[in-house]
């Protein structure tokens, strides 16, 4: 039983498909025409609509300046440093084509263009309306990539009116090539004028620095001159030196004198003029050698620092000479950051290298007319078979309304009897099948 009525609705499906078969082959010529007044009309569109160009340029990787641990580096901050580049090597950002490409992003930047082009007028901004409103429809009509290799591809799409004329069309692509190579006129004019302006800070910096520095420069000279004034330590290296040399010459003629004196006292008496000598000669030696172990009263006299106090006086003289030496250093090194940063403020060089340059586009963007000549022949044809096939089906639902109303005109408006069911049901069997 199942399987017959299985059967049953295959037969009823297969042979409504026939039925809808041959309602649209019957129809066949409606459909066709239905389908040449649409693709007619969207062909006469097509040929009227506006026609968009782009012109695309390529910009190449930034150069970073190769240059150690400068000042200059310092005052950009740790981030250019390469191991600090933390975002960059894991692809998050931060390199300098990025960089670059966020300026090109930047409302600047689409002003500028605005207003150098009078595009307000091209996208048709009211006169009353500021040309800042010409930003939004430019940034979208803008394109902008950066590959994984730093590469930068600016890409700008512009557009004709309806019924564009050659000469127009002819316009709309130079404009477009035009407004594509301004945008690095204007990337590197901005990134120029940072440069500059970093520059001339830094040079102020260091201007401030460099006249701090002489200053303490000068305040250590001063206390280095008032020390060896002081100390009596001009030289102290080769001061020392000759003292040493002075003290064991001084040394060795105490020791002959003493010899002598001890030989002579054999041969002369006390009080002898020759013992006398001798005594005051060793006393003066001895007074000599005095002096410049620890210093004697006299001892202002000479350019002399007493053995005693060298160590402390060494100390000293190390410090004062490191902080003076120190000093002289940085003073040449801001020096040579101060004429870098005035080459670097007065350079007058492009900062933008320009891969390939932006050319009249030769084919058209949009519209694509052969792709949409076949969309609109596939989706009217669908279409128009919709259209034909629920035609045909509420012309069904008409005839079996009507065949309907015609047997309930046909039959008599009588009373139940049981014995004329066989009569009421003969009219409804012996009608003819109008579906």
């Amino acid at each position: 039983m199942a399987e017959h009525q299985t059967r049953r609705f295959e037969g009823a499906d297969l042979e409504t498909y026939r039925m809808l078969f041959r309602t649209v082959w019957q129809r066949r010529k409606t459909i066709v025409g239905m389908v040449g007044v649409v693709t007619v009309i969207m062909l006469i569109y097509v040929l009227i609509m506006p026609q968009t160009y782009t012109s695309t340029v390529s910009l190449l990787p930034p150069q970073q300046e190769k240059s150690g641990l400068n000042l200059g580096s310092l005052l950009q901050g740790s981030s250019s440093l390469p191991m600090f580049d933390i975002g960059s090597s894991l692809g998050f950002g931060g390199r300098p084509s990025d960089i670059f490409a966020e300026i090109l992003k930047s409302q600047s930047v689409a002003e500028s263009l605005i207003v150098q082009h009078d595009l307000d007028d091209f996208f048709g901004i009211d006169e009353d309306l500021s040309y800042r409103h010409a930003v939004r429809p430019l940034q979208e009509s803008t394109q902008i990539e950066v590959n994984k290799n730093g590469l930068i591809r600016v890409s700008v799409t512009l557009g004709t009116g309806f019924f564009p004329s050659g000469s127009e069309v002819d316009s709309v692509k130079s404009f477009t090539a035009r407004v594509t190579n301004d945008y690095v006129l204007w990337l590197d004019r901005i990134n120029r004028d940072k440069l500059i302006s970093s520059a001339r800070n830094s040079r102020m910096f260091i201007e401030e620095e460099l006249e701090r520095t002489e200053a303490e420069l000068d305040s250590a000279y001063a206390r280095l001159v008032q020390f060896q004034r002081e100390n009596k330590s001009v030289f102290l290296e080769k001061q020392m030196e000759a003292a040493l040399s002075g003290a064991a010459e001084i040394r060795e003629k105490l020791m002959e004198a003493r010899t002598e004196l001890g030989l002579k006292r054999q041969d002369f008496a006390e009080d002898s003029r020759v013992i006398n000598e001798l005594e005051a000669q060793i006393e003066q030696l001895s007074r000599q050698y005095a002096e410049l172990s620890t210093g004697g009263e006299d001892s202002d006299a000479e350019f002399v620092v007493p053995f005693m106090r060298v160590p402390d006086v060494a100390r000293e003289m190390a410090g004062h000479l490191r902080d003076v030496k120190t000093l002289e250093q940085v003073i040449l090194y801001l020096s040579q950051q101060y004429y870098q940063d005035r080459v670097q403020e007065a350079r007058d060089t492009p900062t933008v290298q320009v891969l390939d340059a932006a050319v009249p586009a030769i084919q058209r963007t949009s519209p694509k007319r052969a792709m949409w000549m076949l969309m609109t022949v596939f989706f009217s044809t669908i279409l128009a078979v919709l259209a034909v096939m629920l035609r045909a089906w509420v012309d069904s639902r008409h005839e079996i309304a009507a065949a309907s109303e015609i047997r309930a005109g046909n039959t008599p408006d009588h009373g139940f009897a049981p014995g004329r069911s066989a009569d009421m049901s003969r009219p409804e069997n012996d009608a003819p099948d109008r579906s």
